[in-house]
């Protein structure tokens, strides 16, 4: 009785903390209609050139490839849109249906469906990886680790039309069941992450390191060698609608301009910010981006190497090292402020670190995460790049 009421208190906590993460987020959207200008009058904006100008504080949310998993939800999959896995479209169009009578009523309906799965989602998500990191981590350090990731400046995207939430909660879900021992469950949440985002397929090396650091007998985790098929569904879905079982791999040249074919090794990678953090016309928008996407790409190599050496668990690590690296084979950390929003241990190494930092150097450390998050955001919701 008196866990099941530190429980709740626990989870009390976590919603209050997400909903001072959305509110704040709110004030942060008021601040960047009023002051700050468009980047483009009619590109990449949320329900359309008309809509977004009727009411930014709600279309913006669906910025930039929240356009194209409205697209997937109204009309399917079209030329170019293989790059965007099925599940979250799929659940926009389940949500929406019964509320879209036609195209004007789908765009609007269709976006609040999207921002409701993210919310609702990250929520979840905080909750149960509250829950999950109870396992090995005191309480200072779980609710540090939450509020890292939460105030962490991509972390917007949690609360966008952008499939980040919903991977992140499947995720989760997989690794407390994985933790739990329901190795079956575990897959089950294994299975959809795969099918909502490629990485989803890297539970299957972190849950099988799990099983080994569990001991657990293969007649009984063997149910994870399934987690690849809601990847290879949606390869067996393309190969049959367009002969492609790898669209989804070979449209990133296509939806992300920095994005090159074959395999660029890493050091590459580094060269090639350097060199143009040192070239870059500072006074230009893209300059803060590409900035940060240098800063975190060190970072996210870094915090999996400290995790290890404060002995967090090896499967988190696997997850989240792999995690971080197979984006960048493609010769870029473009996209990487997004994608290591997920990877749930670096942040938990994060706070490991901060916590051991004395209490000023805290509120510094919170104080500019707040500062980035709303910049951020802001370029965000007027339609510059930023992740």
């Amino acid at each position: 009785m008196n866990e099941r009421f530190k429980l709740n208190k626990d989870s009390l906590k976590i919603i209050l903390l997400f909903l001072s993460w959305r509110i704040f987020l709110i004030f942060i959207a008021i601040f960047a209609i009023h002051y700050i200008p468009l980047a483009f009058e009619d590109r990449f904006l949320g329900g359309g050139f008309i809509n977004y100008h009727l009411a930014p504080e709600f279309f913006s949310w669906a910025n930039f490839d929240g356009e194209h998993y409205l697209s997937i939800a109204t009309f399917g999959y079209k030329h170019l849109q293989q790059a965007f896995f099925p599940i979250y479209p799929l659940i926009i169009f389940l949500l929406t249906k019964p509320f879209s009578y036609d195209l004007f009523s789908a765009i609007p309906f269709g976006i609040l469906s999207g921002i409701l799965i993210s919310n609702i989602s990250f929520l979840f998500s905080l909750i149960y990886l509250g829950e999950l990191l109870r396992i090995d981590f005191p309480k200072n350090i779980v609710f540090l680790t939450l509020m890292v990731l939460v105030f962490f400046p991509t972390s917007f995207y949690f609360g966008a039309v952008y499939s980040e939430s919903l991977f992140f909660l499947f995720t989760v879900l997989s690794f407390y069941s994985a933790r739990k021992n329901k190795w079956l469950i575990a897959t089950f949440f294994g299975i959809l992450a795969s099918a909502t985002r490629f990485f989803g397929v890297l539970l299957l090396p972190a849950l099988f390191i799990e099983a080994w650091q569990q001991k657990t007998n293969f007649s009984k985790a063997g149910w994870i060698l399934l987690i690849p098929a809601g990847l290879l569904s949606y390869m067996i879905y393309l190969y049959l609608t367009i002969g492609d079982p790898l669209a989804f791999y070979n449209l990133q040249t296509v939806v992300g301009e920095q994005h090159q074919r074959g395999v660029i090794l890493l050091p590459q990678v580094y060269f090639r910010y350097i060199k143009m953090v040192s070239t870059v016309n500072m006074h230009t928008p893209i300059y803060q981006t590409i900035v940060l996407e240098f800063i975190l790409g060190i970072m996210f190599l870094i915090l999996p190497i400290y995790g290890y050496l404060k002995k967090i668990r090896l499967s988190y690590l696997a997850y989240a090292l792999l995690g971080f690296l197979i984006p960048t084979i493609q010769g870029s950390f473009s996209s990487v402020p997004r994608y290591v929003i997920v990877l749930f241990p670096s942040f938990i190494a994060l706070a490991l670190l901060i916590n051991s930092l004395p209490k000023l150097l805290k509120i510094v450390f919170f104080s500019i995460l707040a500062f980035l998050l709303v910049i951020e955001t802001a370029l965000f919701l007027r339609g510059y790049w930023v992740a």
